[in-house]
Parts: structure tokens; C-alpha cells; sequence
């Protein structure tokens, strides 16, 4: 597990290190301009030997603000010279208001008569270094700083970018105005909301996260709420699978799903379910379903909710829906079920659901959007228990915004909007624990790629998080949505290492699980 800070955590991690462990902030400024240095020379360098040009014939920029960053900057550009690297610094901003350390950095680079340039444009340079702006930037950029950017994306440089890309909101991705557009971005000591979220992430190109000394202490006592999962996070946490067992051990997922003309839906959720490994899977889905549902999912336990409308909507669910309820640990809601007004009665009565883990999707997120636009319920109303899987648009509906409003802090809208869990479904899917839970945390997913932008993969989630949940009903909601929507990512991490990434399809999602699930 990685943690990943926005700019108040990152900022603290630094002045804990500073003034109450007592690393000088110049060691730690070393470091950074060392890490940064490395991977030059290791990734943009070696390249440039490979075309036949020598040290002396490689030309570096720096461009430098007045702050800390900009001071990393500067000592970037003495260790370069010191390697023989012909290195100059462009200054952006009053040197009046520069900050201790970036005076200090500005003398020792002095001293050593290290070229200072006032227009970019003097030469033509392989390698650009932006040191503009840090994480502390939350202004729009304007004016001089605008211009200077707007040049050095209209390079034909590789550009670094020291720490953060100049010009991204580091704790929520945001542009300000506009950014620095990074072939790589080596950033210190964790990595930054800002540049895993999107838009940052497309202007932070390749990321590099150097170890430059903050103590673990200092990152424990701050205890950054975001996270992400790494492969062998999934053997720790997934639940285990003992020696003497059967199917009741590892749970039993109920998928309400399906109308008469989405079949593919209920069938990818339920499906899903059985691959992420929960032991038993009972469909409630519409009776024309039934036979394909037999023919293609054999293991599953079929019946259809029609059986309980026979006599005429009455607003209550008979018998087998009831039983099936009962029956269940965990159950799905919505994957293609439309929104009749069979479907609202069925999405009704589970919202009623208290002791078990729901997971309510697709069909079944509108439908609930539609009763808390018309006052029947709240977000609010939902208990722990439950786990909402909207993509952006959804979203927008439950929380009455705009999907620009969501798409520019998704963090805030898993965060602060429910008791219940929220997986909010875009290129960096994010998840979200209720409000009331103690020290709340948010996973930010980082795998996966566009191959999973395909018709049916949310369904294949929606069963992928509920069989997961259905193993360990002692473990939080949150965490096996997490899981799900990691492990779900690896599946196309792995389908394209050897196909291309516009051919899947969400059968091969499935298809792709046992390749990507603990042995």
C-alpha cells in the first residue's frame, strides 16, 4: 500500500522532518536535487549518448522560481554542471521574495558561475527543468509565469518537472489556469494527489517517487487519508481461502439484475461474483433471461422477479424475492435492470436493507437518484452498509452537480457525500468510506488502462466487488471495493500485455480474473 498526500499532508510530512525531528531542510533539499539528477542521467542522458552526443554537448535548462522549488531547482543545476553538463538557470519571479533556502542556493550557484539566462529562447536546449511552482500553488497563473510556460510547452525539450508540474492543484488535480506539460515529474517522499488525478495526471507524464529522507515517523504522525493498492497488496488482503471448506464458507451474492432486453448485464454481474470467488450466486432477473441465463452460467442459482408481479404491482415484494433477501450475504441491484416500475419496487425495497452488504449499480444508481429528486430519500438516508457505483454522470445526479463540479474534485464528492461507501468510476476510479467512519480514508486506483472502457465492465465490477465482500462479511464495505476495482484494473494491465487494447471486451474481463487473482 502507497500513500498518496494532497498539499496540506505533503507540506506537514516536510515541517515534522524539519523543526520537530531536526533534518535541516538543506540535507533534504540535497537529496531532492540528487534523485532528480539520477533520473536525468538515467532516463533522458543515457538517450541522448545513444544519438552520439557527449556531456558537453548536452544543453540543460532550469527555470526557477522564487520559493523552495525553485531552489531544488537551482542545486539540480550545480550538480549537473558538476557532472559536466552545460546547465543554465533561468529566474522567474522578485528575487525579493525568494525564499532562505533559494537565497542561499542562488549564492552557491554564483559562487560556482553557473550561466543565468533571461530568455529561453537564447538557445536551443535538450532538456528543460521545471522548477516554477511547487505544491503549494493554489492561484491562478497569470501574467509572466502564463508566458513562461506557454514557451517551454512549445519546446521541443524533454521537460522534468521538479516535485509536482508547475501549474497543477496538487491535492486535486486541477489546472490553475495552465501547466507545464511534463515528459516526467520526480516527485519526493509520496506521490501527489494532484498528479494521479486528472486533468494533472495527463501534464505529469512518467512519475518517479525518490526516497529523500522524510522519517516513517513523520508520515505515520500524519497519516495521509488517500491510498493506493500494489500487486502484492492482494495476497494480504483479499480473504483467505482455507484447507477443509465448502461454498457456505465463502459466501453467498444475490444479483438483481437484468430486464428483458439487457440479459449481458445480470449475467457479467453475477459471473464476476463467482471469479472473485464467493461460493454460491442466486439471479432474480426478468423470465425471458432465464433460459440464456441457464445455458451460460450454469453454476448459478436462476429464478425470475416477474413471479412476484403476476398478480399486478401491488408496492410489495411476495416470496421469492423475500426469501432471496433472506438467503443472501451480499447483493447487487441495477446491472440492466431498467427502470420500470417492477424495477423501482425491487430497488425500494433493498434500500431497506440494513444487515448485509448492497451494491447498487448502473439502473439501480438512477433509480435512486429519481427517489432523492423527488424527496422520497437522501444519500444520507443509506446506512454503512452499502456501496454506490456511479461513473461521472451518475454522480452528478445523486449529488445534484454538474459533471465538470465532480470531474474537478472527485475526492470531495466520495468523501463528503455519504455514510455509505462511493465508488466513483472514471480513468482514476475513486473510493470512498461513509463520513462516520473514525480517521476515514479514500483509494485512489491506479490500475487498470482504456481498455476497460468497454460495454459491460462496470457490471463485471459491480459482481467483482460483491464476491469479494461476500468472503469476508467482517471487513468493511470499503475495502473490498477497493480490491474489486484494483484487481479489476490488473485484468487489462494483463490482457494487453499480449492483445490490443481495442478488443476487449467485459467477457474477457472475466475471462482475465484467474490470471490476476491470488494463486
Amino acid at each position: 500500500m502507497k500513500y498518496i498526500t494532497d498539499a496540506k499532508e505533503a507540506k506537514q510530512i516536510d515541517n515534522i522532518s524539519i523543526n520537530e525531528i531536526g533534518i535541516p531542510s538543506l540535507v533534504l533539499m540535497e537529496r531532492a536535487a540528487l534523485s532528480v539528477v539520477d533520473e536525468i542521467q538515467k532516463k533522458i542522458i543515457g538517450k541522448l549518448k545513444s544519438i552520439s552526443k557527449r556531456n558537453d554537448e548536452i544543453k540543460v535548462l532550469v527555470v526557477a522560481g522564487m520559493g523552495n522549488n525553485g531552489a531544488d531547482g537551482v542545486a539540480v543545476a550545480r550538480m549537473l554542471m558538476h557532472n559536466g553538463i552545460e546547465t543554465d538557470i533561468k529566474l522567474v519571479g522578485n528575487i525579493e521574495h525568494a525564499s532562505d533556502e533559494m537565497r542561499k542556493q542562488l549564492g552557491i550557484a554564483k559562487k560556482l558561475e553557473i550561466s543565468f539566462v533571461t530568455n529561453i529562447d537564447e538557445k536551443e536546449y535538450d532538456i528543460i527543468i521545471d522548477a516554477i511552482f511547487g505544491i503549494g500553488l493554489s492561484r491562478e497563473i497569470t501574467g509572466g509565469y502564463k508566458e513562461i510556460i506557454e514557451k517551454i510547452n512549445e519546446s521541443k525539450s524533454y521537460i522534468v518537472s521538479v516535485d509536482i508540474s508547475s501549474g497543477v492543484d496538487a491535492s486535486s488535480g486541477r489546472i490553475l489556469g495552465i501547466a507545464v506539460k511534463s515528459d516526467m515529474t520526480v516527485t519526493f517522499g509520496t506521490l501527489k494527489r494532484g498528479m494521479i488525478m486528472f486533468p494533472g495526471a495527463g501534464f505529469s507524464g512518467e512519475i518517479k517517487v525518490r526516497d529523500i529522507g522524510f522519517p516513517v515517523e513523520a508520515v505515520e504522525s500524519v497519516s495521509p487519508k488517500a491510498y493506493t493498492f500494489e500487486q502484492k497488496d492482494i495476497n494480504e488482503m483479499m480473504p483467505q481461502r482455507k484447507v477443509r471448506t465448502n461454498k457456505g464458507n465463502y459466501g453467498k451474492v444475490l444479483v438483481i439484475a437484468g430486464c428483458e432486453t439487457m440479459c449481458g448485464a445480470c449475467y457479467f454481474s453475477a459471473a464476476a461474483a463467482y471469479r472473485a470467488g464467493c461460493g454460491l450466486v442466486r439471479i432474480l432477473t426478468a423470465k425471458e433471461n432465464l433460459q440464456v441465463l441457464k445455458t451460460k452460467l450454469p453454476e448459478a442459482i436462476i429464478g425470475s422477479y416477474d413471479e412476484e408481479f403476476e398478480d399486478g404491482i401491488d408496492f410489495t415484494p411476495k416470496k421469492e424475492v423475500e426469501e432471496a433477501i433472506n438467503w443472501a450475504d451480499v447483493i447487487v441491484i441495477g446491472p440492466g435492470l431498467g427502470k420500470s416500475m417492477k424495477a423501482k419496487i425491487l430497488v425500494k425495497r433493498i434500500l431497506k436493507v440494513t444487515d448485509k452488504t448492497v451494491v447498487i449499480d448502473a439502473d439501480g444508481i438512477n433509480i435512486l437518484a429519481e427517489f432523492i429528486k423527488e424527496g422520497e430519500c437522501s444519500i444520507d438516508s443509506l446506512g454503512t452498509n452499502f456501496i454506490l457505483t456511479p461513473h461521472i454522470k451518475e454522480m452528478s445526479r445523486l449529488a445534484n452537480k454538474t459533471t465538470d463540479e465532480i470531474k474537478n474534485d472527485m475526492s470531495y464528492f466520495v468523501a463528503a457525500q455519504a455514510y455509505c461507501t462511493v465508488v466513483l468510476k472514471d480513468a482514476r476510479t475513486v473510493v470512498g468510506e461513509g463520513r462516520d467512519v473514525e480517521e476515514r480514508k479514500m483509494y485512489i486506483n491506479m490500475s487498470g488502462n482504456n481498455a476497460l472502457a468497454t460495454g459491460g465492465s462496470g457490471d463485471v465490477l459491480s459482481g467483482i466487488i460483491a464476491g469479494i465482500a461476500a468472503q469476508d462479511r467482517e471487513k468493511k464495505p470499503s475495502l473490498a471495493a477497493a480490491l474489486g476495482v484494483y484487481i479489476h484494473g490488473l485484468t487489462a494491465e494483463r490482457y494487453t500485455e499480449t492483445k490490443s487494447r481495442y478488443s476487449m471486451t467485459a467477457s474477457d474481463i472475466i475471462d482475465m480474473l484467474p490470471q490476476v487473482m491470488p494463486k
